[in-house]
């Protein structure tokens, strides 16, 4: 069985990812750009990455704006859509 209870940090890791990105997943959330289950979804996806060792070593050699996520990131694909809808580079 499988357990996608959030762990503490789970959240953190993926707000200081969407931070470097320039995507405000709570915003998207308040927005209606993104449900709070696909925000959900997301902290739980970061929770099973196996490399939050790297990824907090990456954010802390990355500090400010950055153009991507490193290669091993599992939530990329969403932070990157919540990115382009919040500058206006897609509709929703």
């Amino acid at each position: 069985m499988v357990n996608n209870a959030i762990k503490p940090g789970d959240a953190c890791l993926l707000h200081g990812m969407a931070e470097r990105l320039g995507a405000d997943v709570a915003a998207a959330v308040n927005a209606g750009e993104m449900t709070a289950a696909e925000l959900s979804n997301i902290v739980v996806r970061c929770g099973q990455c196996t490399k939050h060792d790297d990824c907090i070593l990456w954010m802390l050699e990355h500090q400010g704006a950055q153009q991507a996520a490193p290669d091993y990131c599992l939530n990329t694909q969403e932070l990157n859509y919540v990115r382009a809808v919040q500058s206006g580079e897609t509709s929703h």
